[in-house]
């Protein structure tokens, strides 16, 4: 059985290998400048598609190897028990008096006794850095990456946003655009790293 590590490597692998792929046929000779702005926005957009992929494929590992190592609830820190206990918290809010103070007086049993259940990673299909922040906080995890880079990750979501939807928004020079793939590349590999690292601490590890 693989480790969370080895999964998250396997799936950074081959996203690096599909943009790599991409890079090489900039590179060549007898592409045109006409065919290398348009490989230039199907780069931008295919690292936009591969930054969100990553994060969500990351923390779902994250959330499914969690489930398997924390016997009960109420051993997370606080941030994941409540995105664990997310579901269970609205249903309460919509209880009328009675059927709430049962819930309450069975409180432990009910919310922090059991093994956690975590719902699906949501990434908005706007990966902004504040959202990528607040997914990561879910998981007691920040990154220092995301905090330098936030301006660039701004601009890569607004830029492909228009590519999107069909706009005439033009990359023009491959260094440009490498800037970005630099910065994509550091949140993703700090990721990697910071789950690995969070997982081998309690209560996972």
């Amino acid at each position: 059985m693989k480790s969370p590590l080895d999964l998250i490597t396997d799936d950074l692998s081959w996203r690096e290998a599909e943009l790599g792929s991409l890079k090489l046929l900039l590179a060549r000779k007898d592409v045109s400048d006409h065919q290398k702005l348009v490989l230039l926005r199907v780069s931008w957009a295919l690292l936009y598609a591969h930054y969100e992929g990553f994060s969500k494929t990351t923390l779902t590992v994250f959330y499914d190897y969690a489930k398997e190592a924390v016997a009960s609830c109420g051993l997370l820190p606080v941030k994941t028990r409540i995105f664990a206990l997310g579901n269970k918290i609205k249903k309460l809010r919509g209880l009328s008096a009675e059927p709430l103070l049962i819930e309450m007086e069975n409180f432990n049993a009910s919310f922090y006794g059991p093994a956690p259940e975590f719902p699906e990673v949501d990434t908005k299909s706007n990966l902004w850095p504040n959202v990528l922040e607040d997914l990561l906080k879910d998981a007691d995890i920040k990154l220092t990456s995301l905090d330098i880079n936030r301006a660039k990750i701004n601009t890569l979501v607004q830029r492909r946003n228009n590519i999107a939807h069909g706009k005439k928004d033009m990359v023009a020079e491959i260094s440009y655009y490498r800037g970005f793939e630099s910065a994509v590349y550091d949140i993703m590999y700090e990721m990697a790293l910071k789950i690995d690292e969070r997982l081998n601490a309690a209560p996972y590890g």
